[in-house]
């Protein structure tokens, strides 16, 4: 009986995949193009899996899906959010392709209107649990009956209604990173109180420079190097996107992951460790839920043989960027760093204070001698103490993915400023920055141990690109921390507490678990767990929105500081250091 009702389900489900590509099929006139079926939009509402088939059809079409999946990838490297991406970009391919296929076929109309009202009537939950859900209810209601939004989605939905004659692929994408932009503008810098207004936009430029360069070198080299799944990635409610246990992967080809390692040379530096140190590193480190991926360590595009170079060019101009808003903040960040710095001396004096202790040798002690015979205790002498102020040593990480873009120069101050406090109270550190690019997980040194303090501004070097793998880069940094002769060691992470890695290196890799949500929030809260547990001390610093403060609790517990004005880093930053160097 069972074995039947197996039978009849399996053969229900492949009567739906056939319905569905037969429609796309009639549709693109594309016998070659394939949609994985949704089968619980299938079970919601045949109108809605049906129509999903007609929109994917109509884009194959009228226009070009590499370059739209090319432009989807990019922005996923430059930290974009792909469920609101995604998201987004369907309804400006419905509005690019519905009258171009209403005028050849005129059962399209009825099928999309039905579509439209059982998505509003049985996708009620997903539609009110975020914004860009609310935008999408809103278009839907517009496009039915005309009802017009609030004057904020109104504008959104006008601007998505500019699509209907569009001719090209190109209009498409620009309308939709100014719908993004809009929609799920990161608003930390203008949020972030204490600097000087002058600053707001410092990084769009630069931001706008690096995908047009990218897009450009990447067409060059490659018409087909992206495997996206675009049409049917749909939003998950809040409580399952937390939970959900495989989350959409961008694929590289063959190609493009063989020659990731020279695209990551020539984007981020030579690395400084031989190919033996190199190898050594990868099978020490790469391990577990890292399996297969790479380490990349380098000092930058800046110091190497790749300083003339076109991205050089762009980090060069990142780092004036920067330095213009120390420039601007000279007195807000001096002021911090002479806090912060004023807290570890006073610190560390307190551990150079004579402390007496008692003790089985020592001093006699003669007000403890009448224990002598009446009790156990052996502990009859004084003696002093002088505890060591240099036994400490400093990793500083920060996140260099993409989602920090829009706050590169601030993140870069805060680091900067940490880095400074350090180097006046003489205390061992070492600052690097990191991000994921397809396997390969880049560590930039900006600054080692030994260094001297004028390396401290190699850290307006800093900018954000691609994705982050945050466990991986917590082990690797642990790794050289753990090497350090010091007795106390502390690790200090500044992150926007997202750890987010969807882009596979390779076909391979795709079959992994897709390295973003709850599963990556959870590989590096253990990878944090375990240097607590060998007694390294674990400081997160929270630079990114309050709608991921939740993972940054789950990520460091209680040690993580969360400024959202830089006139009180010094305070916060140095409770938690002062902690450190006075309790062990």
């Amino acid at each position: 009986m069972e074995n039947e009702e197996r039978w009849e389900a399996e053969a229900n489900r492949l009567d739906i995949q056939n319905r569905v590509r037969n429609l796309m099929w009639t549709v693109s006139q594309d016998y070659e193009l394939d949609i994985e079926v949704d089968q619980e939009s299938w079970q919601k509402s045949k109108y809605i899996a049906f129509y999903d088939a007609v929109r994917h059809g109509g884009f194959a079409r009228y226009f070009s899906t590499e370059e739209y999946e090319a432009y989807i990838t990019k922005r996923v490297y430059a930290g974009w959010e792909p469920s609101v991406l995604l998201a987004l970009g369907k309804l400006c391919i419905d509005c690019a392709v519905y009258k171009k296929l209403e005028k050849e076929r005129r059962g399209i109309s009825s099928i999309r209107r039905r579509a439209m009202r059982d998505t509003l009537e049985k996708d009620s939950m997903r539609l009110t649990h975020t914004d860009w859900g609310n935008i999408e209810a809103c278009y839907l209601r517009y496009m039915l009956d005309g009802t017009e939004a609030d004057e904020r989605n109104q504008r959104l939905i006008d601007l998505i209604c500019t699509l209907e004659d569009a001719e090209d692929t190109l209009q498409i994408v620009n309308c939709l990173s100014r719908v993004y932009e809009s929609a799920y503008a990161k608003g930390f810098t203008k949020k972030f109180k204490g600097l000087s207004e002058e600053l707001m936009d410092s990084g769009e430029e630069n931001k706008e420079y690096t995908d047009k360069e990218y897009l450009e070198e990447e067409s060059r080299e490659s018409e087909d190097e992206h495997k996206v799944n675009l049409f049917t990635d749909e939003l998950m409610e809040e409580e399952d996107l937390m939970n959900r246990h495989k989350a959409n992967v961008i694929v590289l080809d063959e190609e493009s992951s063989s020659r990731m390692e020279e695209y990551v040379e020539r984007n981020y530096g030579k690395s400084y460790l031989s190919t033996q140190e190199q190898k050594h590193q990868n099978s020490q480190i790469c391990r577990g839920n890292h399996e297969g991926s790479r380490l990349h360590f380098t000092d930058g595009l800046l110091h190497g043989e790749l300083q003339d170079s076109a991205k050089a060019e762009y980090v060069k101009k990142v780092r004036d960027e920067n330095l213009k808003v120390l420039n601007l903040n000279q007195m807000v960040t001096r002021q911090n760093v002479q806090m912060l710095a004023n807290t570890l001396k006073r610190a560390l004096l307190t551990r150079n204070e004579k402390e007496v202790v008692s003790s089985e040798y020592g001093s006699i002690c003669a007000r403890k001698l009448w224990n002598l015979g009446r009790t156990d205790n052996r502990r009859l002498f004084e003696r002093e103490i002088i505890r060591d102020n240099t036994d400490f040593a400093v990793e500083v990480l920060i996140d260099a993915s993409g989602s920090q873009q829009g706050r590169q120069a601030l993140v870069a101050l805060q680091g900067y400023i940490i880095s400074e406090a350090l180097s006046i109270v003489k205390i061992p550190q070492r600052v690097m920055g990191f991000c994921t690019f397809g396997d390969f997980t880049i560590m930039q040194r900006f600054r080692d141990y030994e260094d001297d303090r004028a390396a401290n501004e190699r850290i307006f070097e800093f900018y954000g690109s691609a994705n982050n793998r945050d466990g991986l880069a917590v082990r690797a940094a642990a790794e050289s921390l753990e090497m350090r002769k010091e007795e106390n060691k502390i690790l200090i992470v500044l992150s926007d507490g997202r750890p987010n890695d969807v882009i596979a290196g390779s076909l391979r890799d795709s079959k992994k678990e897709a390295y973003c949500t709850d599963f990556a929030v959870k590989d590096t809260a253990a990878e944090v767990r375990k240097l607590r547990n060998k007694r390294v001390a674990v400081l997160g610093v929270f630079a990114g929105e309050e709608e991921d403060l939740q993972a940054e609790k789950k990520i460091f517990g209680k040690d993580f500081a969360y400024i959202r004005d830089i006139g009180n880093f010094a305070n916060v930053v140095g409770r938690y250091l002062k902690r450190q160097l006075l309790d062990v």
